[in-house]
């Protein structure tokens, strides 16, 4: 790692492989011309980008129409809910109180449209409340969306049993699968969902490129209908980034292990990455001074999170143990890359019942393929130090 950084932020970002950088450069050396160009280099590019298409939707379980190139996971987010405001224009949708900001930014776009947004509420360990689930999905619902695994605290939701409910009831399902994909590869078939959000970032591929997973039945929605494009089977304008695609297919192919899907549960195949998070859980059991957030059970397998405590029992400032930790070379964060510098507290800290003192105090630590158990005792030792520091 540069610096000899340890690096234990694997839900911000992930590093590129050697062959998923080798893949982008090749692309970029050989197929630079534009897939939608008539002339025969932009179909030699348009039959290479078909191709991964093909294979991405093979690795998926998937047909190959089901896959939409976009730039990541909020521009995902960003097409499903802006068309089912095109579609319907008013109604209502339901998502959880723990949402991504990126979920949340959407919903207050449709609430501005006088639409309602239901916050389905959770429980302290972040699981939704699903006794509510016949008194939340209502008639009126046009849409459900929910962060399969929070990024935040690393909470799993029932995500199966809630697809159930929804197609009982016709409602559409939208799952934010960011933190998924690098814990193993699930089935899109067996998925009971009709979108899903996925950026390559977050599983060992590049930066700004990501996939819009997309059902038969519900696709049509997605459709632009106020202008003729011929990208994406007219859902995401836009050139397509070749590379990036070529260079996620790459980190795909490296993804280890199938999920198996169940109606309360996601399970994740065992991996180096479970044991060294296992491994940690283990080490802090009879420690009082950490405080784990989000679920035990239901959780990410690459995913800890938790409040650390100092010697008088107080919550120490997450900015404290980050800095501390950044100086002696070991890379965490105190929640989701794209909220945890707003200085603000944890929304999602806050909806699982938090004091007002704790809110400010979550420590994220996240793993990946490159990591050990002796450098998870090195970040022990150090949790150590800040206990009798701060």
């Amino acid at each position: 790692m540069e610096n000899n950084f340890i690096y234990l932020d694997n839900a911000s970002t992930t590093p590129l492989s050697e062959n998923v950088l080798n893949i982008i450069n090749s692309t970029y050396r050989n197929y630079w011309h534009n897939p939608s160009s008539s002339n025969d280099l932009g179909i030699k590019c348009s039959t290479y980008l078909e191709k991964i298409r093909s294979k991405i939707a093979y690795i998926f379980d998937a047909e190959p129409e089901d896959i939409i190139f976009t730039s990541g996971s909020s521009e995902s987010t960003n097409i499903v809910f802006s068309n089912i405001y095109e579609t319907f224009k008013n109604g209502r949708v339901v998502i959880s109180n723990v949402e991504h900001q990126a979920t949340n930014i959407c919903a207050n776009k449709l609430r501005k449209h006088n639409w309602e947004i239901c916050e389905w509420i959770v429980n302290n360990d972040g699981t939704l409340n699903i006794s509510d689930i016949d008194k939340t999905l209502t008639k009126e619902t046009k849409l459900v969306s929910i962060i399969w695994g929070q990024s935040e605290i690393g909470t799993i939701q029932p995500v199966q049993f809630i697809g159930s409910k929804c197609e009982e009831l016709n409602i559409m399902f939208h799952l934010d699968g960011t933190q998924i994909l690098s814990n193993g590869i699930f089935s899109w078939k067996d998925l009971k969902c009709d979108f899903l959000s996925l950026s390559a970032h977050k599983f060992g591929g590049p930066n700004g490129i990501g996939i819009l997973l997309t059902k038969e039945k519900s696709r049509p929605i997605l459709k632009n209908k106020d202008i003729s494009i011929t990208q994406e089977y007219s859902i995401r304008q836009g050139t397509q980034a070749l590379p990036l695609i070529a260079g996620m297919y790459e980190s795909i192919k490296n993804i280890k292990g199938k999920i198996k899907l169940y109606d309360y549960i996601t399970e994740f195949p065992s991996n180096n990455i479970n044991k060294l998070k296992n491994y940690f859980f283990q080490k802090i059991e009879d420690n009082n001074h950490i405080r784990v957030t989000g679920s035990i059970i239901h959780r990410l397998p690459n995913h800890i999170s938790f409040i650390l405590l100092n010697k008088s029992f107080s919550p120490i400032k997450a900015y404290k143990i980050v800095n501390f930790m950044s100086e002696n070379k070991i890379a965490i964060s105190s929640g989701s890359a794209c909220s945890s510098a707003s200085g603000k507290p944890s929304s999602t800290l806050r909806n699982l019942g938090f004091k007002d003192d704790e809110l400010y105090s979550n420590i994220r630590v996240t793993l990946g393929s490159i990591n050990n158990k002796s450098e998870i005792d090195k970040f022990l030792e150090l949790i150590q130090i800040c206990i009798e520091t701060f």
